[in-house]
């Protein structure tokens, strides 16, 4: 089998050659380690990097964008990856410059954020906004402006698509190239508690969510994805941030309809999220018909073998604690790698990865254990 022979054989319920291999998100900085140079990969670094190639013009972008194609290729043919998938990455252009290490997004004189790279930690997060925070207002016009905007055709095409349709090129005979989406309740506490104040607000909310992803996955279909890299972060170590009863009252029916389209197009759909899920699991796995399963959190109870016993016919990808990969010796991460290979025996429909990225500060050799665990043993 080629790579995406695998890794459609894992999607699909039928016993693949061997384990597949992927990372959805390796920090820039481990990249560039194991790359030998300065590379583009992921993490939100890789926003104030694009922030950067905006400021100095259409060109550079241009050059941003291909190197992070690149980087990300040498990477997945270095480690032995099965599939090639988008990064997170920053849609928005910035206006300007306003510090070393701070942007400004939107009209200084009107609307605007500005956000700050943390140089220590990697990360890129808003840290000011014009609009201050957030209130159940904020919500409902939010709400009626995608509502109003229902319907109408977007002005050309999402800046991902070109990246897209890149990778297709380049791969799509001999990997599986990874479509994107994901529908989720916003986590900020204005949010939260309008679950339990007006539900329907953030109902209607989510009936946007679930139609913008379904015209998303229309326009992957046509350019012959096969499998969509959602999902939406909804939980922590206890459990569902919002609880099972808002899950099924209000995202189970948006979810499912996102799914029944989704299979409809002949496509599968994995959900990730990391957090304990069990509560849940149910309604996803068996209600919503959820394909694939990733950030399987290892820490938070989510054992992988359990996981096989209850809902044998979905594909997994991950279970690899983030921690241990970065911060465990690599016998220790070959010691986990085989916990979760030894869990999938007998059918091997495992995506082996870290749930869900490889941290900054990971040491190489432990990268590198992961693809070699899959050799020895997958």
């Amino acid at each position: 089998m080629n790579s995406k022979e695998r890794i459609e054989a894992i999607f699909a319920g039928k016993t693949p050659d061997r384990i597949g291999r992927y990372e959805q998100s390796i920090f820039s900085s481990v990249a560039s380690e194991i790359l030998g140079r300065r590379a583009y990969s992921a993490g939100t670094g890789l926003h104030k990097d694009e922030a950067e190639a905006w400021l100095a013009g259409d060109a550079a972008h241009e050059d941003f964008v291909e190197q992070l194609i690149t980087d990300r290729a040498e990477l997945g043919e270095i480690l032995g990856f099965d599939m090639m998938g988008l990064p997170w990455r920053f849609a928005a252009r910035p206006s300007k410059k306003v510090s070393d290490n701070e942007y400004l997004y939107g009209d200084e004189n009107g609307e605007w954020d500005i956000y700050k790279y943390d140089e220590a930690s990697e990360t890129f997060g808003k840290t000011q906004s014009s609009r201050g925070r957030e209130t159940i207002e904020h919500i409902k016009r939010q709400v009626r402006r995608m509502e109003a905007d229902a319907g109408k055709e977007p002005d050309g095409e999402p800046a991902y698509v070109e990246f897209l349709k890149r990778l297709l090129a380049r791969y799509g005979d001999t990997m599986a190239v990874l479509g994107a989406g994901g529908i989720s309740i916003p986590l900020e506490e204005e949010w939260l508690m309008a679950t339990a104040t007006d539900p329907g607000v953030v109902g209607a909310f989510l009936d946007m969510f679930a139609e913008g992803n379904i015209r998303e996955m229309r326009r992957q279909a046509a350019l012959g994805v096969k499998i969509i890299w959602a999902g939406g972060d909804f939980a922590d170590n206890a459990g569902p941030v919002y609880g099972p009863k808002v899950f099924r009252e209000l995202l189970l029916p948006r979810l499912k309809r996102v799914l029944d389209e989704c299979h409809r197009l002949g496509m599968w759909y994995l959900f990730r999220s990391d957090g304990n899920l069990w509560s849940v699991t149910d309604m996803m796995f068996n209600e919503a018909g959820v394909d694939g399963y990733g950030e399987i959190d290892w820490a938070a109870g989510m054992d992988l073998a359990e996981l096989k016993k209850r809902y044998p016919k979905v594909a997994y990808w991950g279970n690899l604690p983030p921690a241990v990969v970065r911060d465990g010796t690599r016998e220790e991460v070959l010691a986990a790698c085989r916990h979760c290979i030894d869990a999938v025996k007998d059918d091997k429909r495992l995506i082996l990865g870290a749930s869900n990225a490889v941290l900054p500060g990971t040491p190489v050799e432990n990268v590198y254990a992961m693809s070699e665990a899959v050799r020895m043993w997958g």
